[in-house]
């Protein structure tokens, strides 16, 4: 058997056995019913889902059909070998959303509004998180704010309190907040998952990181659709 083939079934059974022994109590089951009772808890898994599906074909008819007059029938390309060796890497050592810890810029409850727009234009950002008494009770983004203005035309972002201008919002309270080891792959199932929440067809405005995941913790990073999008599965 060539190099490839060698190396594509070692780390296939290192796969299998991984997630044999962690999901499934070490006991047999057949791969495809394993892989798709593990992808309903792990993001990686649920991300890789149909590659470890085709991979899972692959090894049968390496395993069970490998030789013809004495020749391989089915021996992996380098990208395929290269592919399933990152995939098993991911799956040990997954992304955490600790890759997205950074400054955020907040404002509190009783601020006025000009105060979160100064913090938009100046450091560009599109989501402001909002604290009261140290929770994070909210996050304030651009449609809060044209919807507000859009309805009181004579006020000034100056003379606007940001807890008024939130309780006018057609959407508010729209986020999660996650702790900084969570995965990657389990964010974006997050931020998927949000789609089919209250109000339908509405993602997340943002993910709010802080060390364990709770809303009175220090914040440590945030997260916006188009950080994750990539990770989003079908």
């Amino acid at each position: 058997m060539s190099q490839n083939a060698e190396k594509f079934l070692d780390i296939f059974n290192h796969i299998e056995k991984y997630l044999k022994t962690k999901y499934n109590n070490g006991y047999y089951m057949p791969f495809h019913e394993l892989v798709r009772k593990v992808s309903k808890k792990e993001g990686v898994i649920k991300c890789f889902r149909e590659d470890l599906f085709t991979y899972s074909d692959l090894r049968n008819v390496m395993v069970h059909n490998s030789r013809r007059n004495g020749k391989i029938i089915a021996n992996p390309l380098d990208d395929i070998v290269k592919h399933i060796e990152l995939i098993w890497h991911k799956i040990q050592y997954p992304q955490k959303v600790s890759l997205f810890k950074k400054k955020v810029y907040y404002c509190f409850i009783d601020d006025n509004l000009l105060k979160a727009l100064q913090y938009m234009r100046k450091h560009r950002v599109s989501q402001v998180p909002i604290l009261d008494r140290g929770v994070v009770v909210d996050v304030l983004n651009s449609s809060h704010i044209a919807e507000w203005l859009a309805t009181n035309e004579t006020v000034s972002a100056s003379e606007s309190i940001i807890t008024d201008v939130l309780e006018n919002a057609e959407r508010n309270k729209n986020f999660e907040t996650i702790s900084e080891n969570l995965s990657i792959y389990d964010a974006a199932e997050i931020y998927k998952s949000s789609y089919m929440k209250t109000p339908v067809n509405w993602y997340y405005d943002a993910l709010i990181i802080t060390e364990s995941g709770k809303t009175n913790d220090q914040m440590s990073g945030i997260i916006v659709l188009k950080d994750i999008a990539e990770y989003i599965t079908g």
